[in-house]
C-alpha cells in the first residue's frame, strides 16, 4: 500500500486531492470485517513526511463541498473519476484514528488521530456520504471519543511496544483465533514510563480539539442523528474533553473557547433536541469562564438574542433557561464596572427572556412567555398566566403603564394561541393586583376590545372574563360591602368605562348583544342596577341599564322616570350619566304613556334649543374676532377654532333654525379669507361656480380649513338652497385645491350629500371619480371606498365612465389601493350585478386604447381623459391585467358570449370595412387578438378547470357518483354545442381577415395567426369538419401556421444570439387564393354559415 499525500489531482481548477491510494483490498476488507476495532500495522506502508499539514491541506480542500459552495460535480464523482475508493480511504482514516486511541500513543500519533478523526466527520457532512456508505456506527463513536483520548491526563504510561499492536487490545471485538491469554502476556511485557509532551505539542494538539468540534458542528447540519439517539448524546459529551483543555492551558485557552462556544450558537440547527443538547453544552462549556469572561459572553449572547434569525432567537432562550439554572455568579475586583450588570439572573429573566414577549415571530414569543414560567418556577401547563404573576410576585418586572400596555397589545397578536394567553394573564393579574388603576385600566382595553375579535374562541373567552368580572358581581346595594372586593372591581371598572375608557363602549355593547340572547338580564338583576342608580355608584349603574334597557324584560319604571326628573331639577349629573338616562328613556319610551311622552319631548326641544341657540352665539362670536379682526390669524389657536367649527357643525344638525347666514358666510371666510361678510348677507349671494379657495388664498391653516369644509357640508345637509349654490365650488375645489386634508374632506362632503340629494348630485359623480387619478394614495383610497358604498346603496349608477374610471384602480402604482379595488370589484359590487363585468367588457377595449371612431362604443361624453388614458404599448401590461382580472370573474356563458361579441362587434366591422386598419384600428385589432388568446378567456371546459363543487355538503356515495356523471354528460354536450357554434360564427371572419391583413402585409397579421394557432390546438376536430368541403383551403391554412411556427422558432432564436448573419426579414408567404368579397357582401357570402345575434346558454 502507498499513500502519497504529495500527489496533487485537479478539483474543478481551484480543489486539490492530496493523496493517491493504492491499497490492497484484502487488507481494507480486513479493517471493514473488525468493525473498525483493530487494523493491521501499516508502518512500513505508510510515508507521511510533512506531519499532519498534508490532513489540514485536505481539510481545508474537502470544506466547500460542505458548504455547497461549489457548483460543480459532486466530491464523490471526483473519488471515482481518480481511481480513490471510498471504502479504502474511510479505512485508512480509521488506521489513524485507532493510533492515537493508545494511551502510548505520541505526540504526532494523537494530532494525526484528531486530524483524520476531522476529515472522517467532515465527510460525513458531505451530501451523498450516505448513498457512498461512509457512515459506520462503531467508527463514528470511535471519532467523537478521540478527544478523550488523545489529550494527556495527569498521569500517562508509554508502552515499549509498537502502539499499534497494543490498541488492537482495546476495540471491541477481536479475531477469532486470538486468545485472552495472549493479550495477558502482551500486558506483561508492556514497560510504563512517563509521556513527555511539549508546550508546543499541546498546542498542537488543542488546534486539533478545535477543528473536531467544528467538524461536528459542520455534520450537525447536514447529517440527521435523529434515529441514532446515542450518537447524539456523544456529540453533546464531545465538549466535555475541552474542560480539561482549559484546565490544563488555562488563560491562553480562554479566547478559543470563547470561538467555540460563539460557532456552537451560529451553527445551532432549528430543531428542539439539538438545540436542548446545544444549550446545555455552551452552560457546561461557561462554567469554566471566569467572571470577566462569563459577564462578556452574556453581553454578546444578548445582542445574539436579537438576531433576525428565529432559529438565533430560540437558541438564546434556552442557553438563558439553562445558565439560570447555575447558581448565581458575582463580581470580582478584576470585572469591568460596565459588565457588571450582565451577571445576576435578573438580567437573563428581565432582559432576554421578558424581552422576548413581545418578538415578531408568534413562535418566539409562546417559547418566551413558557420561559418565564418554567424560570420561575411555576407549572409548565400554565406557563404564560403564572408567569406574569409570577414575574409581579418576584419583581423582576415592574407594573407600569408601559409593560401593561404591550400586554395588552397582545390580546390582539396575531397568533390565536398569544392572544388567548394574554387574556388569561390579564385575569390572573388583576386578581393580584384588583386594587390597581393601572391593572383595572390594562386589562379593560385587553378584554373589552376582544369582544370583536376575528376569533370566535377569543370572542368567548372575552365574554367569560366580563361575566365572571363584572356581570356576576351585581348585588342590590343593600347587599354591597367595600369590603368585598369582587364588588368593589367591579364597581371601579364600571366607573372606568365612564370616563377614562369611554371609548372602549362599542365594544362593551357586544357583549350585551351576545348576553341579551342567552335570557342574562332578569327582573332581579335590573331591580339589583335600579337600587345602585341613587347610589355612590350611579355612574356605572347607568353605565349598564343604558346597555340592557332594549332588551331586558318589563319592569317597574317608576324609578327611571324618578331620575328623568331629578336630572331635570339637579345639576349634578355628569353629561356621561345624563347621555345614559336619556338612552335608557329612549329604549322604554313606547311603554310610556302619551303624556309622559309629550312632556319629556317638549323639554328636549326646549333644552335643544336653549342651549343650541348659546352654542351658536359663543362659536359666532369666537369666530367673528378671529376673521374679521386684521391681526386675528396672527395669534390664532388653532385647536380652538376647530373645535368651535366642530361645535357649528354639530348644533346644525340637531337645530338648523339656529344656524343663520351671517354663519355660514363665516365658515366660507375660514376659506376664503377676503369675504366681506357684511356685503355678502346684505348681498345674500354665496358663492357658486368658482373654488373657495380661488377668492384669495387664505392665511388659516390647512387643518382649519378642512374642518371648514365639513362644517359648510353639515350646513348643507339642512339646507337644499345652500347645497344647490356650494355644489359647483366643491367640485371646482377638486380640482384647484393643493391641501390634502381639504380635498379629502370636500370628497366626504360630496359623497354625503349625494345620499341627501342624489339627483343634484349625480351631475358632479364624475368630479369625485376623478380622485381615482389623484396624486395622493390617502384620497384615492378614500374615493374607492365612499363610491363603492354609494353604488352599492344605488345612489351612484354605472353611468358614463365611471365603470372605467373605477376599474383603473386595479392598475393603480399603490398595491394597498390595487388590492382593495379587486375587493370592492368582487365581493361588494359583481354580488349586485353579475353580468357588470360582461356589459362593459368591449367598451373597455375601445375605452382604454381611446378609440372614439366605432359607431356604438366609447361615445359618452369625456373629462380628465388624460389623467385616466391607458393608450399605448407602454400601458399594455396595465390593460391587459385589467382585462385579465374581469376574465377571471366572467361565468362560462359569459366567456362564450363574450367571444361571439368580439366577433361581431370588432373584427366583422374590420371586414366590413366599418373600421379602418389605420394605426389606431390596428393597435384595437391586435389587442383584440391578445384577448382572444388569454387563457382566462377559455371555457372550464376546454381549460379542464371543470369539476365537483368542493364547497357543496356530502352526500351519499351513490348520490355523489350520480352527479357526477349528469355534470360530465351534460358538460360534454354544452361543450360540443359550444364549439360548433363558435367556429361556425368565427373561423369564416378569421379567414377573411386574414387575407385582407396579408393583402396589407400588416404587423396585426402575426397576432391573427397567434390566435389562430390556437384555436386549432382547442378546436381541432371542428375546424377539421368545418373545412372539409375546402381541403385547398385547409392545405393553405396548414401551412401558413407552420411557417408562423417556424418564424416565431427564428425571432426566439436570434433573440438568444444562436444566429448570426443576416435573417430573412418580412411577413407570412402570402396566400395564393384569390381574396374574399369585400364589404357588405361579405356576410351574404357566408350565408350558409349564419352567425348568432346572441347566444345564451342556460
Amino acid at each position: 500500500v502507498y499513500f502519497d499525500f504529495r500527489s496533487i489531482v485537479s478539483l474543478f481548477e481551484e480543489l486539490v486531492l492530496i493523496f493517491i491510494v493504492l491499497f490492497c483490498a484484502g487488507w481494507v476488507d480486513a479493517v471493514w470485517d473488525f468493525e473498525f476495532t483493530e487494523t493491521e500495522p501499516l508502518d512500513a506502508a505508510i510515508a507521511i513526511k510533512n506531519g499532519s499539514v498534508e490532513f489540514q491541506t485536505l481539510y481545508n480542500r474537502l470544506i466547500p463541498y460542505v458548504t455547497d459552495t461549489e457548483g460543480t460535480d459532486s466530491v464523490w464523482t471526483v473519488f471515482g473519476d481518480n481511481g480513490i475508493s471510498v471504502k479504502s480511504l474511510v479505512a485508512v482514516l480509521s488506521y489513524f484514528v485507532l493510533g492515537g486511541k493508545s494511551h502510548t500513543a505520541n505526540a504526532q500519533q494523537r494530532i494525526n488521530a484528531l486530524q483524520a478523526a476531522s476529515l472522517y466527520l467532515l465527510l460525513l457532512g458531505i451530501p451523498g456520504s450516505v448513498v457512498n456508505k461512509v457512515f459506520h456506527q462503531i467508527l463514528f463513536d470511535t471519532c467523537l471519543n478521540t478527544v478523550s483520548h488523545c489529550w494527556p491526563q495527569s498521569s500517562v504510561k508509554k508502552r515499549k511496544k509498537d502502539p499499534l499492536k497494543s490498541s488492537q487490545g482495546d476495540g471491541k471485538r477481536s479475531k477469532p483465533h486470538r486468545k485472552d491469554n495472549d493479550r495477558d502476556n502482551d500486558e506483561d511485557e508492556e514497560q510504563e514510563e512517563e509521556v513527555h509532551l511539549s508546550p508546543q505539542d499541546l498546542l498542537k494538539m488543542r488546534e486539533g480539539v478545535v477543528l473536531l468540534v467544528k467538524s461536528v458542528l459542520h455534520l450537525l447540519l447536514k447529517f440527521p442523528l435523529k434515529d441514532e439517539p446515542l450518537s447524539a448524546e456523544n456529540c453533546v459529551r464531545l465538549f466535555s474533553p475541552v474542560f480539561h483543555i482549559v484546565d490544563e492551558l488555562k488563560e491562553p485557552a480562554l479566547p478559543v473557547l470563547r470561538i467555540l462556544l460563539q460557532h456552537i450558537c451560529f451553527r445551532m440547527v432549528d430543531k428542539t433536541d439539538y438545540r436542548m443538547h446545544g444549550a446545555q453544552a455552551v452552560a457546561r462549556l461557561l462554567t469554566k469562564m471566569p467572571c470577566a469572561g462569563y459577564a462578556s459572553f452574556i453581553k454578546w449572547l444578548f445582542d445574539y438574542s436579537r438576531h433576525a434569525k428565529v432559529t438565533y432567537r430560540m437558541f438564546a432562550l434556552d442557553i438563558a433557561m439553562v445558565l439560570l439554572e447555575q447558581p448565581e455568579r458575582e463580581g470580582d475586583e478584576n470585572l469591568a464596572p460596565e459588565l457588571v450588570s450582565f451577571l445576576p439572573h435578573k438580567f437573563l429573566v428581565h432582559n432576554m427572556v421578558f424581552g422576548r414577549r413581545s418578538d415578531t415571530s408568534p413562535t418566539v414569543r409562546g417559547h418566551a412567555l413558557t420561559c418565564l414560567a418554567q424560570c420561575l418556577e411555576l407549572p409548565s401547563m400554565n406557563a404564560t398566566r403564572c408567569a406574569i404573576t409570577g414575574l409581579l410576585k418576584h419583581n423582576v418586572i415592574m407594573l407600569s403603564e408601559v409593560t401593561l400596555a404591550v400586554l395588552s397589545e397582545r390580546t390582539r397578536d396575531p397568533a390565536l394561541s398569544v392572544k388567548k394567553k394574554a387574556l388569561q394573564c390579564l385575569m390572573d393579574l388583576l386578581a393580584s393586583h384588583p386594587e390597581s388603576n393601572m391593572v383595572q385600566k390594562a386589562w379593560l382595553r385587553g378584554v373589552v376590545p376582544a369582544m370583536v375579535d376575528t376569533e370566535s374562541s377569543v370572542q368567548e373567552k372575552a365574554l367569560e372574563c366580563l361575566e365572571q368580572t363584572i356581570l356576576s358581581q351585581v348585588k342590590s346595594h343593600s347587599s354591597y360591602s367595600y369590603r368585598d372586593a369582587h364588588q368593589t372591581l367591579t364597581w371601579d371598572l364600571l366607573g372606568l368605562l365612564c370616563n377614562d375608557c369611554q371609548d372602549l363602549s362599542r365594544y362593551f355593547s357586544r357583549a350585551f348583544t351576545v348576553w341579551s340572547k342567552q335570557n342574562k338580564f332578569t327582573e332581579a338583576f335590573i331591580n339589583n342596577l335600579i337600587s345602585h342608580t341613587e347610589a355612590e355608584h350611579a355612574a356605572g349603574a347607568w353605565l349598564l341599564l343604558s346597555k340592557v334597557a332594549s332588551s331586558c324584560p318589563l319592569f317597574d319604571y317608576g324609578k327611571i322616570l324618578d331620575a328623568w326628573d331629578d336630572l331635570v331639577r339637579s345639576k349634578n349629573f355628569t353629561v356621561t350619566t345624563s347621555c345614559h338616562i336619556l338612552c335608557v328613556i329612549g329604549d322604554i319610551c313606547e311603554h310610556l304613556n302619551e303624556d309622559t311622552k309629550c312632556r319629556i319631548l317638549n323639554y328636549l326641544q326646549k333644552f335643544l334649543n336653549e342651549h343650541c341657540g348659546e352654542l351658536v352665539s359663543l362659536c359666532e362670536v369666537y369666530l367673528s374676532g378671529v376673521i374679521l379682526n386684521e391681526n386675528g390669524a396672527e395669534n390664532l389657536n388653532e385647536d380652538l377654532v376647530v373645535k368651535h367649527l366642530y361645535t357649528l357643525g354639530v348644533v346644525s344638525l340637531h337645530c338648523p333654525s339656529k344656524v343663520g347666514k351671517r354663519i355660514v358666510i363665516l365658515v366660507q371666510s375660514v376659506l376664503t379669507s377676503n369675504v366681506d361678510v357684511h356685503t355678502a348677507e346684505a348681498s345674500e349671494e354665496l358663492a357658486g361656480s368658482q373654488p373657495l379657495t380661488q377668492f384669495k388664498p387664505s392665511s388659516m391653516p390647512s387643518t382649519v380649513r378642512a374642518h371648514a369644509v365639513v362644517t359648510l357640508g353639515k350646513f348643507c345637509l339642512q339646507h337644499e338652497e345652500l347645497t344647490r349654490k356650494y355644489l359647483p365650488a366643491f367640485a371646482r375645489e377638486l380640482e384647484m385645491c393643493r391641501e390634502l386634508a381639504v380635498r379629502s374632506n370636500v370628497v366626504v362632503v360630496m359623497c354625503d350629500l349625494c345620499m341627501r340629494y342624489t339627483n343634484m348630485v349625480d351631475r358632479y359623480v364624475p368630479n369625485v371619480s376623478a380622485c381615482l387619478r389623484d396624486k395622493e394614495p390617502l384620497i384615492r383610497k378614500q374615493t374607492l371606498t365612499m363610491l363603492t358604498n354609494l353604488l352599492q346603496e344605488e345612489f351612484v349608477k354605472w353611468k358614463g365612465s365611471l365603470f372605467f374610471r373605477f376599474v383603473t384602480a386595479l392598475v393603480d402604482p399603490d398595491p394597498s389601493i390595487a388590492s382593495l379595488c379587486e375587493y370592492c370589484l368582487v365581493h361588494q359590487l359583481l354580488k349586485k350585478n353579475p353580468v357588470m363585468f360582461s356589459q362593459h367588457f368591449i367598451e373597455c377595449i375601445f375605452h382604454f386604447n381611446s378609440y372614439e371612431k366605432h359607431n356604438t362604443y366609447n361615445k359618452f361624453p369625456q373629462t380628465d381623459r388624460a389623467k385616466f388614458s391607458l393608450k399605448g404599448a407602454q400601458n399594455k401590461e396595465k390593460r391587459f391585467r385589467i382585462y385579465r382580472f374581469l376574465l377571471e370573474n366572467f361565468t362560462d356563458a359569459q366567456r362564450f358570449n363574450i367571444t361571439i361579441k368580439i366577433c361581431q362587434n370588432i373584427l366583422a366591422c374590420f371586414v366590413d370595412g366599418e373600421l379602418l386598419l389605420d394605426a389606431d384600428g390596428a393597435a384595437v385589432l391586435g389587442e383584440t387578438f391578445g384577448i382572444l388568446s388569454l387563457k382566462e378567456i377559455k371555457l372550464s371546459a376546454l381549460s379542464g378547470a371543470a369539476g365537483l363543487g368542493g364547497d357543496e355538503p356530502q352526500e351519499d356515495e351513490q348520490m355523489a357518483m350520480a352527479k357526477a356523471v349528469m355534470e360530465v354528460a351534460q358538460k360534454k354536450a354544452i361543450s360540443q354545442v359550444q364549439k360548433k357554434v363558435f367556429i361556425e360564427s368565427m373561423i369564416p371572419i378569421i379567414i377573411h381577415l386574414k387575407s385582407i391583413l396579408e393583402q396589407k402585409r400588416s404587423p396585426v397579421l402575426k397576432d391573427l395567426m397567434g390566435y389562430l394557432q390556437l384555436t386549432m390546438q382547442d378546436y381541432r376536430g371542428e375546424v377539421k369538419e368545418f373545412f372539409a368541403a375546402d381541403e385547398q383551403l385547409a392545405a393553405e391554412l396548414e401551412y401558413n401556421l407552420k411557417m408562423y411556427e417556424k418564424e416565431l422558432e427564428t425571432e426566439a432564436q436570434m433573440a438568444h444570439g444562436s444566429i448570426g448573419g443576416e435573417a430573412s426579414s418580412g411577413g407570412l408567404p402570402v396566400s395564393p387564393r384569390p381574396s374574399y368579397p369585400r364589404g357588405l357582401e361579405f356576410r351574404k357570402y357566408y350565408s350558409c354559415y349564419p352567425i348568432p345575434v346572441s347566444v345564451v346558454i342556460d
